[in-house]
């Protein structure tokens, strides 16, 4: 039996054509398109700039919830009094009465709340997030004559701080109390096959959204091979930022190889 393919199945599939030719990349995001059905919480596992704060958007793009609003909330260098302001019930008067009011997850409800660098935060936070969400919505929820919907959780882990926690009983605990979704994002380096189009793909957004001295950007051959031969430790946001800085060197003309980080250069 074939499965027939939704509005939104061909649009992932048409973009899977034109940006990925690895076969890696397409069975991931395939299985990424069915998984964002589901309610289940989802953790993204990927180095930095692998794509994991666009991967959240297009879980959420995809959902049942995806009319829903698409709440981020950043994980770095948050203090207790930025976690108190986000996840703790405040004490407010609405309507005359006195209720708890939860700021982050109010605003996330009948979509989804991605929190980006989760990993960055402490285990013991880690924790108390996790448990002020599920406490806070059952609260909201409770008193709620709404027909309104939880929002999806989507959290971020950074690789090499996965490596660290995955067998530590935080971990585990985590796993127990969100019963989530665990996507890995491969690096860019295992799947080079997809950089001459993701070249052709950043050169033709900054030819249309940058100054005019930038709509004839080009890239030599030389330039193109040293990126391909490129291990690329930053992944997709690293390549971009390397073509951005290539295109102000060369005045909006031919990227070459002197123009692009030293550590690149075939020269």
């Amino acid at each position: 039996m074939i499965a027939t393919k939704s509005v939104s199945d061909e649009f992932l599939i048409h973009n899977i054509e034109h940006f990925s030719k690895s076969g890696l990349m397409q069975d991931l995001f395939y299985k990424i398109m069915h998984l964002s059905k589901l309610d289940s919480p989802a953790i993204l596992v990927g180095e930095v700039g692998s794509g994991k704060d666009r991967l959240a958007r297009v879980i959420h793009d995809n959902s049942q919830q995806k009319e829903g609003p698409f709440q981020t909330f950043s994980c770095l260098d948050i203090d207790e009094n930025d976690f108190r302001e986000a996840f703790w019930g405040q004490l407010q008067f609405d309507d005359e009465q006195l209720r708890l009011k939860y700021d982050l997850l109010e605003k996330a409800i009948d979509g989804s709340l991605y929190l980006s660098q989760f990993s960055e935060l402490s285990n013991s936070l880690m924790l108390d997030t996790v448990s002020s969400y599920q406490k806070g919505y059952k609260h909201l929820f409770r008193y709620s004559e709404d027909k309104k919907r939880k929002p999806r959780l989507i959290i971020s882990f950074d690789q090499n701080l996965y490596k660290e926690i995955s067998n530590q009983d935080t971990w585990n605990e985590i796993l127990n109390e969100l019963n989530p979704v665990v996507i890995m994002l491969p690096p860019l380096r295992e799947h080079k096959e997809d950089i001459p189009l993701l070249i052709d793909y950043y050169l033709e957004d900054i030819r249309t959204n940058s100054h005019n001295e930038y709509k004839n950007i080009s890239m030599s051959t030389s330039a193109r091979l040293a990126c391909l031969n490129y291990d690329w430790p930053g992944n997709y946001l690293q390549l971009k930022n390397v073509l951005m800085q290539g295109a102000i060197l060369t005045h909006g003309k031919v990227i070459k190889p002197k123009h692009l980080p030293f550590s690149m250069s075939l020269d």
